[in-house]
């Protein structure tokens, strides 16, 4: 009876839970959707530089070579020991201490070099369905030597990962010119980390070239510094078509690594130091004293006798810098474009952290030098730096001299004046001792609508007269509204323009706005269209074996039509195939994308990825797409069901389940246990107490 009391309510709400299932299967299927657990790859982290490095070195050779394992064990040795240890030093200040372990042993890979290396197309060392061939001698060499080595001394912060490995193989590599099956050398993350003894992991690996010999040696250090968290600093993609250099021969993680033929490399610039977990600068802030022209700040003394010289970071916003370091007295930056003071612009704002292609656009990049001859060639690709970026005697930068602009096109409110004489010194001087307005315009250049106002924010700590004498070089005049601010809170302003701009057409606002006795100095160009493309999402279902074209809806606002160009990327690149270019009208706004499996999918595969619009500015909007993979053969229940519809199904049966338990319990407690009838002439039979017959 028990038993029943019990069972009789889990009865009932297990049909409950069942016509609810069977009512609502909708919200059942959304809360299921919204709530299951998403499995993401398993992307290793990059460890900082450590005051102790331990590195691996494993080499590989190919099938159709016949290296001997001395000779490339000795070249390595020749490559690395003592030139490494030396150019860590030299970064780190004598703060760390390198300590480098080349494998005795040397794998020969089951496949040739082309195997390994052949480009498809313009992707390199990929097959067609973009999987990353040297990703697979990766892990050959791994496998091949898991039980032979202590991977943890290489896991330098005891969490169970190898942070620290590097694979050379006996070609050359394919950045020296080779042909397209060579590979190129590289730093990548596994897709999924690799098992090893004692439940170590790896996760991350590097790749060199040791037949390149020493000019190799720069290109090492440049894929171990990756290994550090170190970003390239020049465009990186394979399918970029930029003549940019990003900041060329200045800094190792560009096109520094082949100074001196990738002998001497150059050593990073600061802000990569600070990237790998080297903080040697100075934050310098601004407190200005009134004297009688203006207002003066610090002032920093550089000795280029000095043995160490901290570099100085300057804040321009809340997340842009200038970098001031000063570049020679050492073997690595004897093979610059020159000696001298050094100034770069950081922007960290900039997208591309999680593919490292954060260097890729000169018009938005995340790193510059800021060219004190002021002609631009390294950022428009002309060359790949030279003496004269180096500021000298007499010049300056900031508001005066050659200009320092945040991404907002606003001139910086101060400046910098430079003397060289056996020190150099830098003294900072500004117009206003105290800064009581600030505009916070659109980032980068400006995408709008015809006849659309320029929407911005600006704030002011005394209320005054918003002024201003903007230009539109296209001859349209500028209005701005509110005219007046208030204190203590942001404004929303409105600049406007009497009459629409033309379509595709681009223009410069050129001026100032004025608060008070304040004036913020705006350059910013604008691109006017007459219909612009959203931000949305799209998800779909595709077969998991077969091609299919899906047919994406883009938002828009506007009329009218312009083409603009779009990327794919993330793990929806490895499948789609598309045009280039993208036609957006108000009779026809769909982007259609072919779908191509290769072999990549299973049932119920989701796969993510973005679409990146761009116009002519580099503006971009995304539509986030999720596809799921469904099979069209083998069907099973859940092709046919819904979910909302199962669980109702599995109530049913655990509530028929619970039912029969509970019948077969009261069965068993009604049974009558029949005594043994002992016939008048029979003795009764003595039984023990688990009823088996008593022996005489």
């Amino acid at each position: 009876m028990k038993g029943g009391v019990i069972g009789i309510p889990i009865i009932f709400m297990l049909l409950a839970g069942a016509i609810f299932s069977f009512a609502n299967d909708d919200v059942v299927e959304d809360w299921l959707r919204n709530n299951s657990l998403v499995i993401e790859s398993e992307d290793g982290e990059t460890l900082p530089i450590q005051n102790n490095e331990s590195w691996l070195v494993l080499i590989v050779d190919f099938s159709d070579s016949d290296n001997q394992q001395s000779s490339m064990i000795s070249a390595a040795e020749t490559m690395l020991i003592p030139h490494a240890q030396n150019y860590i030093n030299e970064l780190s200040h004598g703060t760390v201490d390198l300590e480098i372990d080349i494998h005795n042993v040397m794998f020969t890979a089951p496949n040739t070099m082309a195997a390994y290396g052949s480009d498809t197309g313009i992707k390199r060392d990929s097959d067609i369905d973009g999987t990353h061939l040297p990703m697979i001698l990766a892990e050959e060499v791994i496998v091949e030597f898991s039980e032979a080595i202590d991977w943890s001394k290489y896991d330098l912060n005891a969490d169970g990962s190898v942070d620290r490995l590097l694979i050379l193989h006996t070609a050359i590599g394919q950045e020296t010119g080779g042909d397209s099956n060579r590979i190129w050398s590289h730093f990548a993350m596994f897709q999924k980390p690799l098992n090893l003894p004692k439940g170590m992991i790896s996760s991350h690996y590097a790749m060199a070239s040791l037949g390149s010999e020493s000019d190799g040696f720069g290109t090492a250090m440049h894929e171990m510094l990756h290994q550090m968290g170190a970003y390239d600093l020049y465009p990186s993609d394979g399918q970029q078509t930029s003549i940019w250099k990003g900041v060329g021969d200045w800094d190792i993680m560009a096109s520094g690594n082949w100074n001196n033929g990738g002998k001497t490399p150059a050593l990073p610039m600061s802000s990569t130091k600070e990237t790998i977990g080297l903080y040697h600068y100075q934050n310098l802030t601004f407190d200005w004293q009134q004297s009688t022209d203006n207002c003066n700040g610090p002032t920093i003394n550089i000795n280029p006798a000095d043995s160490f010289l901290p570099s100085h970071k300057i804040r321009i916003s809340n997340n842009e810098y200038v970098w001031i370091e000063y570049r020679g007295g050492n073997i690595y930056d004897e093979s610059l474009p020159g000696t001298g003071l050094l100034v770069s612009y950081q922007d960290t704002t900039i997208a591309g952290y999680d593919d490292n292609e954060l260097n890729v656009n000169n018009k938005r990049p995340y790193l510059k030098i800021i060219e004190a001859d002021g002609n631009n060639d390294l950022l428009s690709g002309t060359n790949q730096g030279q003496a004269t970026d180096l500021f000298s005697n007499g010049s300056s930068f900031g508001s005066q001299g050659i200009e320092v602009r945040n991404h907002d096109g606003i001139l910086v409110d101060w400046y910098a004046e430079i003397i060289i004489n056996t020190e150099i010194e830098i003294t900072f001087k500004t117009d206003s001792c105290s800064s009581q307005f600030t505009v916070n315009m659109p980032n980068h250049a400006i995408t709008t609508l015809l006849n659309e106002p320029i929407v911005f924010d600006a704030e002011t700590t005394m209320a005054c007269n918003l002024e201003n004498n903007l230009v539109s070089t296209d001859g349209r005049l500028v209005s701005v509204n509110p005219s007046q601010l208030y204190p203590d809170s942001p404004t929303e302003v409105e600049i406007s323009f009497n009459s629409a701009a033309q379509h595709n057409s681009k223009t410069r606002l050129i001026g100032n706005l004025s608060c008070n006795s304040e004036a913020r100095d705006i350059d910013t160009e604008i691109l006017s269209l007459s219909i612009i493309p959203q931000d949305g999402e799209f998800s779909s279902t595709i077969p998991v074996t077969n091609d299919i074209t899906i047919a994406v809806p883009v938002d828009f606002v506007g009329s009218g039509s312009h083409t603009f160009s779009y990327t794919i990327d993330g793990p929806l690149s490895r499948i789609a195939s598309s045009q280039q270019t993208l036609s957006i009208s108000e009779t026809n706004s769909i982007l259609a994308i072919e779908i191509q499996p290769r072999g990549l999918l299973s049932n119920n595969m989701i796969v993510n990825g973005e679409i990146e619009i761009m116009d002519s500015n580099d503006n971009k909007w995304v539509i986030n797409v999720t596809l799921t993979a469904e099979s069209t053969v083998g069907n099973s229940l859940n092709d046919y069901i819904n979910p909302g519809q199962l669980i109702g199904l599995a109530c049913l049966f655990a509530a028929l389940w619970v039912f029969l338990t509970i019948k077969d319990a009261k069965s068993s407690s009604t049974q009558v246990v029949e005594e043994p009838i002992i016939s008048p002439n029979m003795e009764p039979t003595q039984l023990d107490a688990w009823g088996r017959l008593i022996d005489d």
